[in-house]
């Protein structure tokens, strides 16, 4: 039988990573550490090194927590994907690498040669909205088209993503 699913109201959980209660913090970790670590290997497909950013994205979340009211975002989770994809982009930029849209994509992983394989455009889409983090309505507003362009690109652009890494 399968885990049940559980489900954490993420304003007291907030409330109690400002106290600085450690229960909250585990149950933090516990709860989104997996996924967060998924993340962070497509930018950085080494698992020591994976390991290591995943410790100092959940140092940052614990010391910052009291920013996340303020980001704009709307989740907690969706700010802790940002923070991660930030850390871990800047954390992988060891070797030599490829421009895009004024930030260096480093080293020679996945995540790099699948967004080499894409259109000019959809890279640019990819990159807003993937490695920066931005919602489709504000990419949409960018390039000055409909919010469900980006969400249909969105789509074929991971469809191609999952295609690309069985190959």
């Amino acid at each position: 039988m399968g885990q049940a699913t559980v489900h954490i109201d993420e304003h007291l959980l907030i409330e109690r990573l400002i106290a600085g209660d450690p229960g909250a913090r585990e149950l933090l970790y516990d709860y989104y550490g997996p996924a967060l670590y998924s993340l962070i290997l497509q930018v950085v497909p080494d698992n020591k090194m994976a390991d290591d950013i995943l410790t100092a994205v959940f140092v940052r979340i614990y010391n910052d927590i009291n920013t996340y009211k303020q980001s704009g975002n709307t989740t907690l989770f969706g700010w802790m994907m940002r923070l991660a994809r930030e850390i871990a982009l800047s954390e992988g930029n060891h070797t030599s690498g490829e421009a895009m849209g004024g930030v260096t994509l480093q080293g020679n992983n996945s995540l790099q040669r699948f967004t080499s394989t894409l259109p000019q455009d959809k890279q640019k889409v990819f990159y807003l909205c993937y490695f920066k983090g931005l919602p489709k309505e504000a990419v949409a507003r960018m390039m000055g088209v409909e919010a469900e362009t980006i969400v249909g690109q969105m789509k074929e652009i991971m469809v191609a993503f999952r295609n690309f890494l069985r190959n």
